[in-house]
């Protein structure tokens, strides 16, 4: 596991596709799934909204099949998908990560 990616929706039930669909395809090997609130600009107006935030536990060599996914299974018109590079990961939960993307790939 060499990426987080990081990753925003409004709706419970996009955030669980979303989660589901990046699980069962074995490209990664955890989610994360916080509640936020989150202030942008969107058709220049200022937007206030509360969203739900995911962060994607993923090998630099799946992001583009995930980023592909999210675009795919996303209520957005333009998803963020940001690729967060990590510095240290603990040996351990290295170990377990490759082991449970291995062993779930393909499964779709």
């Amino acid at each position: 596991m060499s990426l987080m990616l990081l990753q925003t929706t409004t709706t419970p039930e996009n955030s669980e596709i979303l989660i589901k669909e990046a699980l069962e395809s074995g490209l990664v090997s955890c989610v994360q799934k916080v509640p936020i609130e989150s202030f942008y600009y969107w058709e220049n107006t200022l937007r206030e909204d509360r969203e739900i935030l995911l962060t994607f536990k993923v090998n630099q060599g799946d992001f583009e099949k995930l980023n592909k996914l999210i675009e795919a299974k996303h209520i957005y018109e333009i998803p963020e998908i940001i690729g967060v590079h990590l510095d240290f990961v603990s040996s351990k939960y290295q170990k377990w990560h490759n082991e449970t993307t291995k062993l779930h790939k393909g499964v779709l």
